[in-house]
């Protein structure tokens, strides 16, 4: 998801150092599978089953692509899920690592479908305290001062360039307060939505905290983004924004990257995308394993139990599935 910051440095500085090993699946629900499938381009699954967090739902995949692991980083931190119309993802913008306003001026260039126009409506139509949009105190007051002046596109794009910024801002000066999604219902916090999720596997927790604990998810500031990102979606036919940041580690023999999503306007709370790369030969080809465990924290999930949440966790395996086979097609 994005782009090319700090790219030179982590690829082919830190991740050209890798060597080829076996890797250590021990905290996946892929340990001692057959490895042998993914040459041919099968990707594995494993949904998370019913775990303790009542609003999370999370999945697995482990697939292989036939490119050196520098190759492969280089791709998943370019990687522009909107060029891709099967996956309903209006746009996809990368951020310098210390935006203004003016760097959501991609806003502007929002198609003019019936997703987008449902959030511009949702917009319009917001009054403070309402579930339909994810805002903060400040930010509900700035939607509601610019009713009077309208429907206008310039509304929306100066509105959500404003939100958007701001949660960028508070994400990276680590400042909590204003992070909360506040309605008459309920006050969610998405970092806390965040921690639940990543806490809610104790194997991965314990692989991936020692790089987490050092970024504003754990209120940390050890570690710089990657790079940061903002973009529009569709979730159940309304578009959503959402903001991001990917960090990057290198272990010996490995490469971890998570994506944040840390503020979502509408839909889902928060997610979480995990990869693990390792430099593998399977099947006399030379290339690199990706795992990659997708966390998901959504008020509709808590209202599903047994079979109806298992059910919710196969719906997600097929959309990762079809997220994986779009990235996986940019390298054919």
């Amino acid at each position: 998801m994005k782009s090319v910051f700090l790219r030179a440095a982590l690829s082919f500085g830190l991740l050209a150092t890798l060597v080829h090993a076996d890797p250590n699946l021990g905290f996946t629900a892929f340990a001692g599978a057959d490895l042998s499938p993914l040459a041919n381009g099968q990707v594995l699954q494993a949904r998370g089953g019913l775990i303790d967090f009542e609003r999370g739902v999370t999945a697995q995949s482990l697939y292989f692509i036939d490119q050196p692991p520098q190759i492969v980083e280089q791709k998943l931190e370019a990687w522009n899920p909107a060029n891709h119309s099967e996956l309903d993802v209006w746009l996809h913008a990368a951020l310098p690592l210390k935006p203004t306003l003016a760097d959501f001026s991609a806003l502007n260039n929002l198609p003019d479908n019936k997703s987008v126009n449902n959030m511009v409506e949702a917009t319009y139509n917001y009054t403070p305290g309402s579930d339909s949009l994810q805002l903060n105190t400040a930010e509900a007051g700035l939607v509601s001062a610019g009713h009077g002046q309208g429907q206008s596109k310039q509304f929306i794009v100066d509105v959500w360039s404003h939100i958007l910024d701001g949660r960028v801002e508070a994400f990276l000066k680590n400042q909590l307060g204003e992070a909360k999604y506040v309605s008459n219902s309920a006050t969610i916090l998405p970092f806390s939505e965040a921690k639940a999720l990543l806490r809610s596997d104790p194997k991965i927790f314990g692989e991936f905290h020692p790089m987490l604990k050092n970024t504003p998810v754990y209120n940390g500031a050890g570690l710089q983004p990657s790079h940061l990102y903002y973009e529009c979606f569709d979730i159940q036919g309304e578009a959503c924004f959402g903001t991001g940041a990917v960090y990057l580690v290198n272990l010996p023999g490995t490469v971890q990257r998570a994506d944040v999503e840390y503020y979502v306007s509408n839909g889902i709370y928060t997610s979480v995308e995990l990869e693990q790369l390792w430099p593998m030969t399977i099947g006399g080809r030379n290339g690199t394993l990706v795992w990659r465990s997708d966390m998901v924290s959504t008020a509709n999930v808590a209202y599903l139990h047994g079979t109806e949440r298992l059910a919710s966790g196969m719906l997600m395996l097929q959309d990762v599935k079809q997220a994986v086979d779009a990235f996986r097609s940019e390298f054919r």
